[in-house]
């Protein structure tokens, strides 16, 4: 429940163009889905409710992080548009296989290293921009070239990994179903 809260404060930031302030937030953010993964399986209390709550936190957040950065002219649209219909996708036929045959369909290896490269991606997009206002120091400003780039390389290495994930995420919910 607190990356919901911690979400809301870094959207904030973000529409106030503070994107040393958000991307802070966004390590914050990956650091307690981790640390909440971790401590769930460590102590034994992965629960039903929380195979659907992590999961739809991980989507809420980069579906609002993708649109904001979409409005402000930071990402390209078609970007937008692949990162949003895998996640709605993912969720809708999770949502159907809870519904139809009471089965959590719980992330995979690729699914993680894709939502992993997506938060990449979109850390990397803020941090270029903002290293591009200045915001993280002179010399990131006059030497922007290898965030963006790093931030291009992410960008497409996404959306491969978001169609092989999605393909995967198919494949599984055709074998349940």
């Amino acid at each position: 429940m607190s990356r919901f809260l911690l979400l809301a404060v870094c959207l904030y930031f973000l529409l106030g163009d503070n994107y040393l302030i958000t991307c802070s937030l966004i390590i914050v953010i990956w650091v307690s889905d981790l640390l909440d993964g971790y401590f769930a399986r460590s102590r034994n209390e992965i629960s039903e409710l929380g195979k659907i709550i992590d999961p739809l936190a991980d989507k809420l957040t980069v579906i609002s992080l993708v649109i904001i950065l979409l409005w402000k002219g930071i990402i390209p649209t078609w970007y937008v548009i692949i990162t949003i219909s895998r996640d709605a996708l993912i969720l809708f036929g999770g949502l159907y296989l809870n519904y139809k045959k009471n089965t959590v369909l719980q992330s995979n290896w690729l699914g993680k290293i894709t939502v992993f490269t997506i938060g990449g991606t979109i850390f990397f997009a803020i941090f270029a921009k903002g290293a591009k206002l200045g915001q993280f120091g002179n010399y990131l400003t006059y030497h922007n070239e290898i965030t963006e780039l790093l931030y291009t390389v992410l960008l497409f290495m996404s959306v491969v990994l978001a169609i092989l994930s999605l393909l995967s995420y198919f494949q599984r919910f055709k074998e349940i179903k």
